[in-house]
């Protein structure tokens, strides 16, 4: 999508090395077990999440919208494999992963194609598998604003908003928190970082 295609090397400059990206990122690295497969939804260019899991030994399949997005990434992190396609529209039956990853991709789409997203990604676990997950923390459904100053429609939910839509959607929460992350550009913006676990119905 041109939009993201116009983001990506703003993006990639000052959402890079977000350090608390990078430590969910870790946190989930250290509870996979050797040569696990990992789907990230929204990959964007591909640091710092497929790039740190791909160095720990994972399989890493990253799913983005964008061209320029995904040249980056694939540049960036040659051990992965990365897909053109619009990941809340991926089949029911797209794969199966020991942990899904989704940084600040799900805010582009509309709270009912994040819920409907929400709803795929248990089947595209194994049992017990992971969800890591990053939002930023305010309540809406799809408002325009701008972003790197370029104009997209996002969505957000609260952080216990966000907490309940994971349990409602098959999940344990594992941790959630708020924190205030500064990009180069600034300005100040308040995250959030959830950890889940996919309910074992077997």
């Amino acid at each position: 999508m041109e939009v993201f295609d116009q983001l990506a090397e703003k993006y990639q400059g000052e959402h890079s090395h977000n350090p608390f990206q990078a430590a969910l990122t870790e946190r989930l690295s250290g509870l996979l077990p050797a040569g696990a497969s990992v789907l990230d939804l929204g990959c964007g260019t591909g640091v710092p999440t497929a790039k740190t899991l791909t160095e720990s030994d994972h399989r890493v399949v990253g799913v983005d919208i964008s061209e320029t997005m995904l040249r980056y990434a694939r540049e960036q992190v040659p051990a992965a494999e990365f897909v053109h396609a619009n990941f809340a529209e991926l089949p029911a039956d797209f794969g199966t992963f020991d942990a899904v990853t989704a940084f600040f991709s799900l805010l582009m789409l509309s709270k009912a194609q994040i819920e409907s997203t929400l709803e795929k990604v248990p089947g595209w676990l194994t049992p017990g598998g992971y969800l890591g997950i990053g939002m930023v923390n305010f309540d809406a459904d799809s408002i325009p604003t701008e972003f790197l100053g370029v104009p997209v429609t996002v969505s957000g939910y609260l952080q216990a908003d966000l907490a309940a839509l994971l349990e409602r959607k098959g999940f344990t929460v594992v941790s959630i928190e708020t924190v205030a992350f500064t990009p180069p550009g600034g300005p100040v913006e308040s995250q959030i970082y959830a950890l889940a676990k996919a309910v074992d119905r077997h």
